[in-house]
């Protein structure tokens, strides 16, 4: 045995011959380059479907963040739209319950002063008690307590009395209204007090 040969060798001993026709094994290079030159077409084209998912994916992502974005918008637009309607539809209210209320006042001072006619005082009390029964439903609150502290946010006084202790409201001349919380007429008062 030589010193390359051994015992366990893989190849066998056998003479292999070498055929004089190479033509088949070129034919097998071929296939197998076919092979190769088609899992390599494989491999790009699950490439390339990769990437294709991927750029439709951040696509849709992007469509989906444009969506929600749009609806958002819409969203605030409609508040904000619907808001302005109600905001519009206070302001003419208010406006109107302005407009009502020298209207009110008049036939208040007309109430005072029939006093000797109880039929026309009467007719006054309904017709007062009716306009100030609608403007209430709408929610006008009237400012007309006597005896409560002057509140200036309130009461505008037009006579003052000095005394002992806070000012207070000893006399309402005028009834000012409150309309959602906000005066929107303060109420004309004589003040009693230090203030």
């Amino acid at each position: 045995m030589s010193e390359f040969e051994n015992e366990n060798s893989e190849f066998p001993e056998e003479n292999i011959e070498i055929p004089d026709d190479l033509s088949s094994l070129d034919e097998d290079a071929d296939v197998i380059e076919a092979e190769l030159v088609k899992e390599e077409d494989e491999v790009a084209e699950e490439s390339a479907l990769d990437d294709l998912v991927e750029k439709l994916s951040a696509e849709r992502d992007d469509y989906l963040k444009a969506l929600q974005q749009t609806a958002a918008d819409f969203d605030n637009y409609r508040k904000r739209v619907t808001k302005q309607f109600q905001d519009a539809g206070d302001q003419k209210v208010e406006s109107l319950m302005i407009k009502l209320l020298p209207a009110l006042d008049n036939i208040e001072l007309a109430l005072a002063h029939s006093k000797d006619n109880a039929e026309l005082g009467s007719v006054l009390v309904q017709i007062s008690n009716g306009i100030r029964d609608v403007l209430v439903k709408e929610g006008l609150e009237p400012i007309s307590d006597a005896d409560v502290d002057f509140d200036p946010t309130c009461h505008d006084a037009v006579m003052h009395e000095p005394g002992e202790g806070p000012a207070k409201v000893s006399e309402v001349l005028r009834s000012g209204y409150k309309w959602k919380q906000r005066v929107i007429r303060p109420a004309m008062v004589k003040v009693v007090g230090q203030g």
